[in-house]
């Protein structure tokens, strides 16, 4: 009985992750990470964002250009 008891707390609460995940957006293997995994892929996903403001103000200048 206990063991059912358990089991049941175990999925409620990864339910609570799987929604947690899908909210925000994010993998949910985010949360079986180590922290050090963690702190990798925020470096890597700042890096990204980097990018594509770098290529979003490139498209802003070309249209500027092509405005005038």
């Amino acid at each position: 009985m206990n063991e059912k008891r358990n089991n049941k707390i175990i999925e409620i609460e990864f339910e609570k992750l799987k929604l947690i995940a899908d909210y925000y957006e994010l993998p949910l293997a985010v949360f079986f990470m180590s922290v050090d995994e963690l702190k990798e892929l925020k470096a890597k996903e700042g890096t990204r964002m980097k990018a594509i403001r770098k290529e979003l103000e490139k498209l802003e200048r070309i249209r500027e250009i092509i405005g005038e």
